[in-house]
């Protein structure tokens, strides 16, 4: 089960990686004078597919704080979808995914490098921690794996 899980998790990595799609700011929202002014938040989609692999992330950021959707599909391995709360620090992603995998729902950290319009999912030593999450090891050496690339897409394109 370790191995299956480190399996999904690190096939999330490697997703999480894929390319930028340029930048669409949400609609503005109109106010009263009393209210406070909605926050801008910035939608990104990104996505691999190549052969009979895919996958897909939706990131949703308000300042630091970034949200989003993610769904792997990569051949012979078990598919996984799930969400995701997080924060960028400069080039990096760093975050919490809670996704679901043959019908066990399951948590771990996930890191992801900004290198142009693309996601590079990290990879390093895991553990399982207290609350049964899976996180990286105090000080592992992280890997962006360069094979799965998320490219940016337009947001529309991850509906088909």
């Amino acid at each position: 089960m370790k191995t299956i899980l480190k399996t999904v998790v690190l096939s999330l990595f490697t997703l999480s990686i894929s390319c930028k799609e340029p930048q669409a700011e949400a609609a503005p929202l109109q106010t009263e004078a009393n209210e406070k002014p909605k926050i801008k938040i910035e939608e990104h989609c990104y996505m691999y597919a190549k052969n009979k692999d895919t996958i897909k992330l939706m990131l949703k950021e308000n300042k630091t704080l970034v949200t989003g959707k993610m769904v792997y599909n990569v051949f012979e391995k078990d598919a996984s979808h799930g969400s995701f709360e997080g924060v960028m620090r400069g080039d990096t992603l760093y975050a919490d995914y809670d996704f679901e995998a043959e019908g066990t729902t399951s948590k771990g950290e996930l890191i992801f490098l900004k290198k142009g319009n693309s996601l590079l999912q990290g990879y390093g030593d895991v553990e399982v921690d207290a609350q049964n999450t899976t996180v990286f090891k105090d000080n592992a050496n992280i890997t962006f794996d360069e094979q799965f690339p998320l490219i940016a897409v337009a947001c529309d394109k991850l509906n088909h």
